[in-house]
């Protein structure tokens, strides 16, 4: 889905900005705020498993991940938001790692249509996915 208005970030931008926003945030502590219906959805439930299962809860700056490639870890995310979507981006083992979410409608492996349509990149390797409003706890395993 083409956007005028933002330019998708590159690893290296987006290295860039998890740099600068790494020393701001390394001692900041989530607030758990509610958010007031006028400001734009801060938690999203992702996933996806059509190369390689993966999942992602964000709750507000936090990125929870599990995933085949990659340990399961909690990040501190930077947000960015632009007219169709949000875009989080941080770094896992000193690689980048953004998530795009987009208002687009995504129909997942199992035929259900889900509200947000998902990118996820880690190590310079893109993964589709799908996502719902909501950030919602991993089952038991």
């Amino acid at each position: 889905m083409a956007c005028s208005s933002h330019q998708p970030t590159t690893a290296k931008e987006s290295t860039a900005i998890i740099n600068n926003t790494a020393k701001e945030n390394a001692d900041e502590q989530l607030s758990m705020e509610p958010s007031s219906p006028e400001e734009p959805l801060s938690a999203f439930t992702a996933f996806g498993n059509t190369e390689k299962s993966w999942r992602t809860v964000i709750d507000g700056n936090q990125l929870s991940i599990e995933a085949d490639f990659l340990k399961p870890t909690t990040i501190v995310v930077s947000r960015s938001t632009y007219a169709e979507g949000v875009e989080y981006v941080s770094t896992v083992s000193g690689k980048p790692i953004i998530m795009n979410i987009n208002s687009q409608i995504c129909t997942d492996d199992n035929g259900y249509q889900n509200e947000f349509t998902v990118t996820l990149t880690y190590d310079n390797k893109s993964y589709q996915g799908c996502a719902v409003a909501g950030a919602y706890e991993t089952a038991p395993t």
